[in-house]
């Protein structure tokens, strides 16, 4: 579509500024705009006085269906950003994600709003907007060593007083009060994935000898489940409040699966083991 619009401006509007005008009045979404000068990329941060456009200036405006997201790596303490087509799939996102950060498709798992992106579906049908972030959880090898513990698994605990204590990740060792010389704790976490009926993913991060209780607790605040109204499998076995994470084998990145009390699955009360 060839069409001029003409818009009033200030020389320190930003670019982004002059998008939501022009959406405004041709409602065009701003994010699925790309503006032009003098065969200048305009960027969103910069100002019109920026590149020197001035007054009777012409602007070239392409829409696009491109979207920015933001994807959050915990493993490693960073976010970047991504430019994508909204027709892109999940699987094209994880290939824009090697090539950027280096990390192999097959190792990347996308989560969003709690719930794990197929490959197949795309931008489109995950809901998901200009300028949201999503997750990167990246599965590692386990190991029974302290070499390549994941930083996730680690709790470091001292003593203060003759009392036991976790030190919160936020806080330096000198809040701790940490001196040369003193002993610290290195206790291993397990982060691991819950998966419900509906096919959501939870992620969840607790102690080995951490009971099944506390993973109940926790389906019951994020999706306000009652505990009798399911039961929880891994490897085939129904876990038990009373049991803990060790006994039954639940190591990093281990999926723990919600059944339903009324499914086809047989009730854990009717046999135990």
């Amino acid at each position: 579509m060839m069409k001029t619009v003409t818009l009033d401006v200030n020389c320190s509007d930003t670019v982004d500024q002059i998008k939501s005008k022009f959406s405004a009045i041709e409602g065009i979404d701003k994010s699925t705009q790309e503006m032009f000068f003098s065969g200048m990329h305009l960027k969103n941060e910069n100002t019109i006085a920026h590149y020197n456009i001035m007054t009777n200036s012409s602007v070239d405006l392409y829409v696009t269906d491109g979207i920015q997201i933001f994807v959050k790596i915990p493993s490693v303490g960073k976010t970047i950003k991504l430019n994508v087509k909204k027709s892109s799939t999940v699987s094209d996102v994880k290939a824009e994600i090697e090539q950027v950060e280096g990390i192999c498709m097959n190792k990347q798992i996308l989560m969003y709003a709690g719930r794990q992106l197929e490959d197949n579906h795309m931008i489109t049908q995950c809901d998901f907007r200009n300028d949201q972030t999503l997750v990167l959880v990246c599965p590692t090898d386990t190991s029974d060593t302290l070499v390549g513990l994941p930083v996730c698994s680690q709790v470091l605990t001292g003593m203060q007083s003759g009392v036991g204590m976790v030190f919160p990740d936020s806080q330096t060792l000198q809040d701790q009060r940490v001196k040369n010389n003193d002993t610290v704790l290195l206790k291993e976490n397990v982060q691991f994935f819950v998966k419900t009926w509906e096919g959501r993913t939870l992620i969840m991060v607790l102690k080995k000898s951490d009971s099944v209780k506390e993973i109940t607790k926790r389906i019951e605040e994020k999706l306000l489940l009652k505990e009798d109204m399911y039961y929880l499998c891994h490897r085939g076995f129904v876990l038990y409040p009373w049991d803990t994470l060790q006994n039954h084998k639940v190591v990093n990145n281990s999926t723990i699966y919600i059944r339903l009390r009324n499914s086809v699955f047989m009730d854990p009360k009717a046999k135990k083991g």
